[in-house]
């Protein structure tokens, strides 16, 4: 049996700033590439990004980074909190995600 496979309900399953328990089903990852692809969509400068440390909110231009040959290190300019890192290497870019935030498109 692969992921897909297995499109059993998930009952009473929750998710962060919503209280209303709601039936989700489990699905492979495509089912998120055009969600991802929608928010990836546009002038990325302008993604609105949530602190996970201290909540502040700012396009994704405005935050603080630190960057050299192999990696960027997002971090939030008012708590310092590193919000994730964007690392190369020979096998290409990963993107590691190190605190809890929120990304958001700009029109939201």
């Amino acid at each position: 049996m692969t992921m897909s496979d297995d499109p059993a309900p998930v009952p009473r399953a929750t998710h962060p700033g919503r209280e209303d328990p709601h039936t989700a089903h489990v699905v492979d990852g495509n089912a998120v590439v055009g969600a991802l692809t929608d928010l990836l969509a546009g002038d990325l400068s302008m993604l609105m990004v949530e602190c996970g440390g201290c909540q502040v909110t700012a396009p994704l231009a405005e935050w603080r980074v630190e960057a050299d040959r192999d990696a960027f290190i997002v971090r939030c300019r008012a708590c310092t909190h590193t919000l994730w890192t964007l690392m190369r290497d020979d096998r290409g870019a990963v993107l590691r995600v190190a605190g809890a935030c929120d990304i958001r498109p700009a029109s939201v």
